[in-house]
């Protein structure tokens, strides 16, 4: 396994030094990036689990304190700097398109990948995810607790500007995260030219 990872690795020297994952939220930033960056022998970095370790405590707990102003502030601090990271797999909180002048700042030098699922697939994985209600902070100041509608509204949102901010669109509905990472690597193998054969699931185990 690790002959192949390091052939892999090899291989895949032409790749963009940064490769970002963008996207709502519960599309498979985080798991989807680990895979990718285990695959070409890049860093992972999370701007939530960065922001969390740079305010002390979690998004969540950032938000109710602060505001989202203040945490959407600290997140542009933080892809401004991260725009000179190499050889990372960088996964960025849903909201990060937002910043835009920051994002064009990121894009010069990265590879930038949409995750996308539809509304059902989302609304799905938000329903089962434990860490929803304690990591992910309700987004609009709706008074009721309408998931859905919430969550129709934001994709409507900034479903454009990920479309408009992104080289590449992976779906990510009802596949895992070993899966989607060899469609990214196979789609990147086309954009650049690079020589590789395609990979089993079964070597990322």
């Amino acid at each position: 396994m690790e002959d192949g990872k390091e052939k892999m690795t090899e291989e895949l020297h032409s790749l963009p030094p940064l490769l970002v994952l963008t996207g709502f939220r519960a599309t498979g930033k985080t798991a989807v990036g680990r895979h990718l960056a285990w695959l070409c022998g890049y860093d992972f970095a999370d701007t939530d689990v960065l922001l969390a370790e740079r305010m002390g405590y979690s998004v969540a707990e950032a938000v109710e304190r602060h505001g989202w102003p203040h945490f959407r502030k600290q997140e542009q601090l933080l892809l401004a700097e991260l725009a000179s990271r190499r050889n990372t797999v960088l996964a960025v909180g849903g909201g990060a398109i937002l910043h835009q002048q920051e994002w064009q700042l990121l894009r010069k030098e990265a590879l930038v990948i949409w995750l996308r699922t539809d509304l059902a697939a989302t609304l799905a994985r938000l329903r089962q995810d434990e860490h929803t209600a304690g990591q992910r902070p309700r987004l609009l100041s709706q008074a009721d607790d309408d998931l859905e509608a919430e969550t129709a509204v934001l994709l409507k949102e900034r479903e454009p500007l990920y479309r408009a901010g992104s080289d590449l669109v992976i779906e990510t509905g009802g596949r895992t995260a070993e899966e989607v990472a060899l469609d990214i690597i196979r789609a990147a193998t086309l954009m650049f030219s690079i020589c590789l054969p395609l990979v089993p699931v079964c070597m990322l185990q």
